[in-house]
């Protein structure tokens, strides 16, 4: 495909889910935008992340689909309809699934472009104009390499930005939240022992200890952050179980207000889950700790990140729903107190 656009083009991303593959396509929407400035991007989307999306200037509109719209002739038609209506120039689909693919092909983009198999599956690529076969690395480089067809300059690996602009109400219940539990910003480790796959868990004991002992190191305060009632409960022992003043519990939080709490702390420390990368695009150094997915190809995104991963069984085929987290038991506290200390004096030499 030639570059032949003008400079406003009309753009679909379609990244449906979940929250933390949508956030490591921001970088390649910011590319998009930097180059087009004054071109018009639409997301579709069938999770939560789209409360973020919205809140993004570079992206024109947000559509949030439900799930099992494929299923729904009604809603198909309507949704067809509503996408037709746009006009688009430009389809993109990062997520690589015969149902993403169909809705680039519905929206009647003049120019489809998604991944080779097997970056993508279901016989995706046979919706697409260009299936681009990716040579990257990192996931977020390998979306970014989406662009090539366009003739667009393509950012170096790992350099990509994200482009995060924080909402001014953000910033104002970020504050207050952190006000409201006795926390300065700058002041404190954002901790997240939750993850959405019991092999991606690191034991909650470990956490508590890496916080009393960086308490008692580095007076460091930690603030540990949860989603739903299970994950409260595993932060709340965490946190009467650390032996420390400085360990306190957050405020509930949406999405937006997270990410408030987030951008304000010295590193984040967990797995590799949608808070660590919403920690790197709102430019929060992250301690991320990995087993059953690879850091190299899933990691925080960018060079100033600390992942830590002794074990991969990132290619075993039960890692969703398996309970062995050996991977991630391979971790020892010391690595991560390592960790915190390689980045504590990083900072301390860029300040």
């Amino acid at each position: 495909m030639k570059n032949n656009f003008n400079t406003n083009p009309k753009i679909l991303i379609v990244r449906l889910s979940a929250i933390g593959d949508c956030i490591e396509t921001l970088p390649m929407v910011a590319t998009l935008k930097r180059h087009w400035p004054d071109s018009r991007i639409t997301w579709l989307v069938d999770c939560g992340v789209d409360a973020i999306l919205k809140t993004q200037p570079m992206i024109s509109k947000v559509i949030r689909v439900k799930k099992g719209f494929l299923k729904r002739p009604s809603e198909l038609l309507s949704l067809r309809k509503e996408l037709l209506a746009e006009k688009f120039d430009i389809s993109i689909d990062p997520q690589g699934l015969f149902k993403s693919a169909a809705l680039g092909w519905l929206s009647g983009a003049k120019h489809r472009i998604g991944f080779a198999s097997p970056q993508s599956r279901e016989k995706a690529w046979w919706l697409y104009h260009d299936a681009v076969e990716p040579q990257s690395l990192h996931l977020v480089d390998r979306q970014i390499e989406l662009l090539k067809p366009l003739s667009i300059p393509l950012p170096p690996a790992q350099e990509a930005p994200f482009d995060w602009v924080e909402p001014t109400a953000v910033s104002v219940e970020a504050e207050s939240m952190l006000k409201q539990i006795g926390v300065q910003p700058r002041s404190y480790l954002c901790v997240n022992a939750s993850a959405g796959w019991p092999s991606r868990v690191w034991p909650r004991e470990r956490y508590a200890e890496v916080i009393r002992e960086s308490s008692d190191s580095y007076q460091l305060n930690s603030v540990v952050i949860w989603g739903s009632p299970q994950e409260r409960e595993t932060a709340e022992w965490i946190v009467e179980n650390s032996g420390t003043s400085r360990a306190f519990l957050a405020p509930p939080t949406q999405l937006m207000s997270l990410s408030g709490i987030l951008k304000r702390s010295i590193a984040y420390l967990g797995s590799d889950t949608g808070p660590m990368h919403l920690s790197a695009a709102v430019g929060t150094r992250c301690i991320a700790l990995f087993g059953s997915t690879r850091a190299s190809y899933s990691g925080a995104y960018g060079t100033h990140h600390i992942c830590i991963q002794k074990i991969d069984t990132s290619e075993t085929s039960d890692k969703r729903s398996s309970p062995d987290n050996s991977a991630m038991k391979a971790i020892s506290v010391e690595d991560v107190q390592k960790g915190i200390s390689t980045l504590l004096n990083s900072k301390i030499q860029s300040d």
